[in-house]
């Protein structure tokens, strides 16, 4: 059950609440969270504050609640100041409500100190020495990839707060944003940080769908930044929206959001993470729902109906985001023919050039998505490629041993032919079997490379190589 306190100062709108949630009002709770201790029951297990956001400090806030037992970070805040309109209290409390009860929970490694925002409140002059913490990543050894050389989240960091070194990725808690870019940009889900968590934003979007009288729009916003709410949007709070791929910009479309829409970074004072990804991602998301027959004009407009999706799926906010959001709209809707190019989705085409691959199946051996896969079959060595998996990581291009000679390549974007064909054939190169004992040696197109590079002087080398098999060539 969740207790939802909320500030009654300033003629604030009272938000009908969820079933089952204990409503608790207080005079000054802005200025005094300390009155917490007498309105929240001992046996409470998530707790929602609405605050008025000029009038509160943060790290007071958080002090308070750590008293009573609860996590800092999974305590969710309904910032009174940007809405204005009842309705949008409403379903902004009920969406709230989803969020914190699907709080994940957090560990010592996923707090840090946060920075001071560049926009200071009145009630934050008198409280510079009260410390506020924010979510930090975590990263799962056993999800991560980073042993088959995925890079993914290093590239992406905006502070070079990730680094990867003999297979390893390191993380620099000092340098750290806390911006959660990290956490959408890892192809396998290795990546958390508990006030980013997929989950816990999905059952956000999806309640405050479900609670609103009418077609809503699901807007993106930086927490720094504050935005002004909108008529007719729920606003979702992220860390920064920088976070914000496309697939889970279009994913409210999916469950049933008439429109989309995303903030840029650095809107109202925020100074985190990237500004220079918002123009990029509202395109690219234009471009896929263009391709697939819907209406561009849902980014940034209302007065649409609802897609109608049936069955969405669950978890579709989880690493491969993209690759399902758009596998939902592909279903639904017409297709245009042609490969659509995308400037920084998490999404691509790979092809290889059968002239100059050597069939070494490096590209397979560290695809984290298996988008690539090898096999071998009746003499000869296999690579197909699934695009509705592939996150455009770009690893089997830093994998290749020919990449000198164009032997592979990656197009961010995708085909919505190829899209539906699913998984096809990019590679078969025959193999050379041991002429002893019958198993594979290697592919014909490696042996041939191996022999260029050689040089005849070294022909009686290469042709035993490619004969016997490792454990038979010293017979």
């Amino acid at each position: 059950m969740t207790t939802l306190v909320m500030c009654t100062d300033h003629g604030a709108h009272d938000p009908i609440a969820p079933a089952g949630t204990n409503v608790q009002r207080a005079a000054g709770l802005c200025d005094q969270p300390g009155q917490l201790r007498t309105l929240v029951p001992a046996e409470e297990t998530s707790l929602l504050l609405a605050l008025h956001g000029s009038d509160y400090h943060r790290g007071r806030v958080q002090a308070a609640v750590r008293r009573l037992g609860f996590d800092p970070l999974g305590v969710g805040i309904l910032d009174l100041d940007r809405i204005d309109d009842e309705s949008a209290v409403t379903v902004a409390a009920a969406a709230l409500v989803a969020r914190t009860e699907a709080f994940p929970g957090s560990r010592p490694e996923q707090v840090k100190l946060d920075r001071p925002p560049t926009r200071r409140t009145r009630r934050a002059l008198f409280s510079l020495g009260v410390p506020t913490y924010a979510g930090a990543p975590m990263i799962d050894a056993d999800q991560c990839v980073a042993g088959d050389g995925c890079r993914a989240c290093v590239r992406a960091c905006p502070v070079d707060a990730l680094t990867w070194s003999g297979g390893t990725v390191s993380y620099d808690k000092t340098a750290c944003l806390a911006c959660g870019v990290c956490v959408t940009t890892c192809p396998t889900g290795a990546v958390a940080n508990p006030v980013a968590s997929p989950a816990a934003v999905e059952a956000e979007i999806r309640a405050a769908i479900d609670v609103a009288t009418g077609p809503i729009g699901i807007r993106y916003v930086c927490a720094p930044a504050r935005a002004t709410s909108l008529p007719g949007w729920h606003d979702v709070v992220v860390p920064c929206t920088s976070m914000v791929t496309v697939g889970w910009l279009l994913a409210p479309l999916v469950l049933g959001a008439c429109a989309v829409d995303t903030t840029p970074c650095a809107v109202g004072g925020c100074d985190r993470g990237r500004v220079d990804l918002t123009d990029d991602l509202l395109d690219d998301a234009g471009a896929v729902l263009h391709a697939v027959g819907i209406e561009p004009a849902r980014i940034g407009g209302l007065g649409h109906e609802p897609l109608g999706v049936t069955s969405p799926p669950v978890g579709l906010f989880e690493a491969g985001c993209t690759q399902r959001v758009i596998a939902a709209l592909h279903d639904s809707s017409a297709t245009a023919p042609g490969f659509v190019d995308l400037a920084e989705a998490d999404v691509g085409a790979v092809g290889i050039d059968s002239a100059t691959c050597t069939a070494c199946e490096m590209c397979a051996s560290c695809c984290p998505t298996d988008a690539l896969r090898s096999s071998n079959e009746r003499g000869a060595v296999v690579i197909d490629f699934d695009s509705r998996r592939c996150v455009a990581c770009g690893q089997c291009v830093l994998a290749c041993p020919e990449i000198d000679r164009d032997a592979i390549r990656l197009d961010r974007g995708f085909d919505p032919v190829m899209w539906a064909a699913g998984r096809q054939e990019l590679r078969r190169a025959a193999t050379a079997s041991c002429e002893v004992c019958g198993r594979p040696v290697a592919p014909d197109a490696m042996l041939r490379r191996i022999g260029s590079l050689l040089g005849e002087q070294h022909a009686d080398t290469l042709d035993l190589v490619a004969r016997r098999c490792i454990d038979c060539r010293g017979r």
